[in-house]
């Protein structure tokens, strides 16, 4: 019979305001998570909106900005204090200020300047420590990175660009009210912001999916053995046709070595529903994305 005074004993955590946060088993390899706040983490829907923080004006000049809280949120789940985090699609820096909020070590590679002086901007005024942050191509920086960090990388987090998302408009009807003329065409006003002033418009879904095989690639070199990998999608509709992106993701990864381990689906609630094809045709007005979850299994 085993003696039960060699049992690693649960340890109660608190937050900030002396709130129990539940009990921490020493014996967690993968976060720093109480078993009430594991069981938490393993929910599939994410209905929620996050308050606009961190200068949500200035990051929301990219269309694909992703809540810094909400990327803390996955950080928490996927890693402990102090590990790295690898961001390949950086954007204005949502992974990297998650990391920053969650005391995690992070490396960010952004191709536009443009957005990487915003983050540079927002860490400034926020007084948030300062995270890595590359300005180049990730095809190219990711390959310098491997002389560093091979195997070192304890968890990815990114959300990847969506095809072609925002560079087409999204409709080309007018708009008007019953009995009101038309107020003019659509397709300014609800074409989305852009993600990269760099992305070709002509980029065909091979292409597409060619990026995504070479960055993954490479990030797949750099993660740890039993590390996880966490990616922002959203499907699309385009000339006429649904496209799963997430199953694209799924298949792409997965052929690497990446192990689809699920995916959270996170519904923004405060997101606003668009006008498409309304009595001419049912078109979705996607008020969701996913988070799809790999694992480098070895």
């Amino acid at each position: 019979m085993a003696d039960n005074n060699l049992r690693i004993k649960k340890v109660e955590l608190y937050d900030q305001k002396g709130i129990s946060r539940g009990y921490y088993n020493p014996d967690n390899t993968v976060n720093d998570l109480t078993g009430k706040e594991w069981i938490f983490s393993t929910k599939t829907v994410i209905p929620k909106n996050y308050p606009p923080s961190f200068q949500h004006e200035l990051r929301n000049q990219h269309g694909g900005q992703k809540p810094p809280e909400l990327c803390e949120s996955i950080i928490r789940t996927f890693t402990k204090q102090r590990e790295i985090v690898l961001d390949p699609f950086a954007g204005v820096g949502g992974t990297l200020i998650g990391c920053s909020l969650s005391h995690r070590q992070g490396i960010g590679i952004e191709i536009n300047k443009k957005w990487v002086d915003i983050y540079e901007n927002i860490i400034h005024d926020s007084n948030l420590p300062k995270q890595t942050m590359i300005c180049g191509d990730s095809r190219k920086q990711l390959k310098i990175l491997k002389k560093d960090y091979e195997e070192k990388i304890n968890f990815i987090l990114t959300d990847v660009p969506f095809w072609k998302m925002d560079v087409v408009p999204k409709s080309k009807g007018t708009y008007k009210r019953y009995g009101e003329k038309a107020k003019g065409i659509f397709s300014e006003k609800s074409k989305l912001k852009n993600f990269n002033d760099l992305q070709d418009k002509n980029t065909s879904k091979e292409e597409w999916n060619e990026l995504i095989r070479i960055i993954f690639q490479d990030c797949y070199e750099l993660l740890k053995p039993n590390g996880y990998c966490a990616v922002f999608i959203g499907n699309m509709y385009f000339d006429g046709q649904y496209h799963l992106l997430n199953s694209d993701i799924a298949h792409i990864l997965s052929t690497i070595g990446y192990i689809l381990k699920g995916e959270i689906i996170w519904y923004d609630v405060a997101k606003k529903l668009h006008l498409y094809g309304i009595n001419y045709s049912w078109i979705p007005s996607i008020v969701h994305q996913f988070i799809m979850i790999f694992r480098k299994d070895k």
